[in-house]
């Protein structure tokens, strides 16, 4: 493989179990081989990625001391790590490699803006600007929560054909998780910045991860070390990949990728949807719930 392939979801949607039934394969094929692969034709309409987008710029755009107002400091939504899901993050305040156990790296050339599964009740305190343009905010970024979540659903259910596990497998274990999402602006290279790292190599660990951009950025590292960055056509095409859970979960059939972002002449925007299992979900591998998940119940010892 040397591209991401693109894969249309409509007839999945509108052509019945004929449909499914080729587009699971094609995806099936994708996750076995990259782990990464592109969707359109999702059924949800483009405005709700646009104005997402289009609020998230006007956002980064406030000053910082307004930014920096919509941190959370105190709150039982902060966990006890700096990957808080929720409220405001500044250039070079994470560092991807230290995620992935790697000390002593360069940090990320990355603001953020963020929210969880919290963002859905309207009546939940969260750090958002006190203003019409920070309710604004969060209602555009709440429709874009909902559609990625309904999303992530429906590629799930997708896995499950070629697997051949009820259609239900998947989503009946994800209908609770804490899942979070990132609204994030990437800068233009400029001789001020140290290097081109808009976010270290890492993989996700997610069960899936769901991206829109406005601009490339992104690159996936295939075939031993060759990076390659998918291509999107528009702000709706979402960029998929597995996370470490779907591939733990898969005992590795389906693999969790390393993929960075690079900087490039001009400013990226990014909106990242990570989906996650309930919290009470033990997610195994290696065992015979696995191997019949994945077809090897039969096989010959």
């Amino acid at each position: 493989m040397t591209t991401i392939p693109v894969i249309d979801l409509t007839p999945a949607r509108l052509e019945g179990e004929a449909g499914m039934q080729r587009v699971a394969a094609d995806i099936d094929r994708a996750c076995r081989e990259s782990g990464f692969f592109v969707v359109k034709g999702h059924g949800y309409a483009r405005e709700i990625f646009a104005e997402a987008h289009a609020a998230s710029k006007t956002f980064f755009q406030l000053p910082l001391t307004t930014k920096n107002q919509c941190r959370l400091s105190t709150g039982a939504t902060l966990p006890q790590d700096p990957y808080t899901p929720y409220g405001y993050s500044g250039l070079l305040e994470e560092n991807a490699f230290a995620y992935m156990g790697q000390q002593g790296k360069p940090s990320d050339y990355v603001e953020k803006i963020s929210a969880g599964r919290l963002i859905l009740n309207d009546n939940e305190s969260l750090p958002f600007p006190d203003s019409d343009l920070g309710r604004d905010l969060r209602q555009k970024l709440k429709r874009y929560y909902q559609a990625c979540d309904a999303i992530a659903l429906n590629l799930t259910e997708l896995f499950t054909i070629p697997l051949g596990v009820h259609r239900t497998y998947f989503s009946e274990r994800m209908d609770r998780a804490n899942d979070s999402m990132r609204s994030q602006l990437y800068p233009g290279l400029s001789a001020e910045l140290l290097n081109d790292q808009g976010m270290g190599a890492h993989t996700d660990g997610t069960v899936l991860t769901l991206l829109t951009q406005t601009a490339p950025g992104i690159q996936v590292r295939i075939n031993e070390g060759e990076w390659v960055a998918p291509v999107t056509a528009d702000v709706d095409h979402i960029i998929v990949n597995i996370g470490d859970l779907m591939a733990h979960w898969s005992n590795h059939e389906y693999v969790s990728t390393e993929h960075r972002v690079v900087l490039g002449s001009q400013e990226r925007q990014s909106i990242v949807f990570f989906k996650l299992t309930n919290e009470d979900e033990l997610v195994q591998s290696g065992n015979k719930q696995m191997d019949a998940l994945f077809g090897r119940e039969n096989m010959a010892a």
